[in-house]
């Protein structure tokens, strides 16, 4: 019989070994570090929004939102995002203020995109020192990284070292065999016996002729449009570091490296050239170098390959992208309700002891979707009490997690790259009784859009205390506010409960336990020994029950556990 339950006494006492600490005020390792710290009652935050003390400060810690600025926030009407619409929308993704719930709570943005590109997207640059004039001027750039700034938000930029646009001048220069240019870039001569100039990569020809110079051929791994560079070339490197340190002088916190995986692509390189290892030193260089200019960077890379090859890249990146937990390790355990022999944990140890291996120094960085994979809102067929247990499973997990934009809505998306980059939803029209807002971007096609007709947009999810928006507001509080949660290190541990996916998360000042039961039906259980004496940080609702030593959770309810 459960003696005791969240929804009959929200507060209950010591009744549970584990849940006696937080009702008592006492948050460990997350005590009175900040003035804000006396006026915040922690104990409410276990059960609802409510406001915490905020501990993740540095670049490399806390949850990252990815932006597609050109989605995101028009501030002059022109239908497209840009740098002011984000300065105007801040206040929505963290306000500075530890006392106020109305905002998400992130602690850092990694901007999509920013260069001037002839691409919608931007993934092929013309010009490495400036904007994209659709976005508005550096010094918008500039002033919006100033407001990240007061409000403690991190910011960091795509990166594209693997290709640039055929627009690009270092590209048009490098068509010259003669300039000093062209060995900035992959070019081969007809006849060379060390390049397969027939080669095909993705459907499409991986060299293409040079229409000026017959017989010298570029090797363009994403298309004839996105030449790709030479990173063997010295001038190249020492000009990418330039490039480097001209964003770090604007305020940025670090890079998101794009297709770092591809920088030394067997494909492009001469029959017996080595590929990974030459990759890896790339990167370890200019992570080096990063860390010289501004030694709190924090940088990632995008790795799309299996673990075991990122693992090597981790080596040199530090911080890679983990591919294959949303949409494969999470979503299909959701699918199914079914958590197995607690994969999902054991499958992030296997992933993690890999990267430490590699790298004892890495830090993770998990995500559900991004703007080249369907959302998960889509995946699980906006299932909101599923998107609420993705949601928990990878922002509780090790590492620094990335929201992409609108997934906290529940944004859908089909498999067209276009329909996974489209706007965000403030208030789209005039409905509920709720303006439209005037911020709404409208550069998509409308038949790009059609996804998220039934999506609730931001206005109308602040109105609703269990909407999708609220519960992430809530994870990411818990997240940022315990050094267990934002630093530690992950340890699958079974509770042998059918259904219970469940780790520990270890630093050297708390440790917190995490549970989530992906089960169709509530589930009741014991709390391993080691972890029965922690305190209730987070609960998903209020019909979690105790029973002595054993604790109840509900179909897709999660738990958090953390002291010292």
């Amino acid at each position: 019989m459960k003696t005791s339950s969240f929804k009959r006494r929200p507060y209950f006492a010591a009744s549970a070994v584990f849940f006696a600490a937080v009702f008592a005020g006492q948050l460990l390792s997350c005590a009175a570090t900040s003035p804000a710290a006396k006026t915040v009652d922690p104990a409410k935050a276990v059960t609802e929004l409510a406001p915490v003390t905020r501990l993740a400060a540095k670049p490399s810690e806390g949850v990252y939102y990815s932006l597609f600025v050109r989605s995101f926030a028009d501030s002059n009407g022109d239908g497209i995002g840009d740098f002011n619409g984000i300065t105007a929308k801040l206040d929505y993704l963290n306000d500075g203020n530890d006392l106020t719930t109305s905002d998400l709570g992130i602690t850092g943005i990694w901007l999509l995109p920013i260069f001037p590109s002839p691409s919608y997207h931007g993934y092929d640059v013309d010009d490495y020192y400036n904007v994209n004039p659709d976005y508005g001027t550096m010094e918008d750039f500039e002033n919006m990284v100033a407001e990240c700034k007061k409000r403690g938000i991190s910011v960091i930029i795509d990166m594209t070292c693997n290709h640039s646009s055929s627009y690009n001048d270092w590209f048009k220069a490098s068509r010259d065999p003669n300039d000093p240019h062209h060995d900035w870039y992959r070019w081969a001569k007809e006849g060379d016996p060390r390049y397969n100039l027939k080669q095909q990569m993705w459907g499409h020809d991986l060299w293409n002729e040079d229409f000026k110079n017959k017989g010298y051929y570029y090797a363009g791994l994403f298309g004839k449009h996105m030449p790709e560079f030479n990173l063997d070339n010295k001038e190249l490197r020492a000009e990418f570091k330039k490039v480097m340190k001209f964003w770090f002088d604007k305020g940025v916190s670090g890079f998101r490296y794009d297709a770092a995986g591809h920088v030394y692509n067997r494909a492009e390189l001469a029959a017996g050239e080595e590929s990974a290892s030459k990759a890896v030193a790339w990167w370890k260089e200019i992570i080096d170098y990063n860390k010289s200019v501004y030694p709190d960077q924090y940088s990632l890379g995008e790795v799309w390959e299996n673990n075991s090859v990122r693992a090597q890249y981790v080596a040199g990146l530090g911080s890679c992208f983990h591919f294959d937990i949303g949409d494969k390790y999470i979503a299909d355990e959701l699918k199914y309700n079914d958590a197995g022999k607690n994969t999902y944990a054991n499958m992030l140890e296997s992933d993690l002891g890999r990267y430490a291996r590699s790298n004892p120094d890495y830090i993770d960085a998990p995500f559900l979707s991004n703007h080249d994979q369907p959302r998960v809102g889509g995946v699980l067929r906006g299932d909101t009490a599923k998107l609420k247990t993705a949601a928990a499973m990878y922002l509780l997990s090790e590492g620094v997690p990335f929201i992409y934009y609108g997934e906290e809505l529940g944004m859908k998306s089909g498999t067209k790259d276009e329909t996974k980059r489209t706007p965000m939803l403030w208030n789209t029209s005039n409905s509920a009784g709720i303006p439209k807002d005037k911020m709404q971007t409208t550069w998509a096609a409308a038949s790009d859009c059609i996804y998220n007709k039934k999506t609730l947009s931001v206005a109308e999810q602040e109105k609703d205390p269990s909407s999708l928006l609220e519960y992430y507001k809530r994870l990411i509080r818990v997240k940022t506010a315990h050094p267990a949660l934002f630093k530690g290190r992950l340890h699958a541990v079974d509770t042998g409960a059918a259904g219970i996916s469940s780790w520990a998360m270890v630093c050297d000042t708390e440790r917190a336990f995490v549970m989530h039961n992906l089960s169709k039906e509530e589930v009741t259980f014991s709390v391993p020994a080691d972890y029965a004496d922690l305190a209730a940080v987070f609960v998903s609702g209020t019909d979690v029950a105790v029973n002595g030593s054993q604790i109840t959770i509900p179909s897709l309810g999660t738990v958090v556990l953390a002291g010292n």
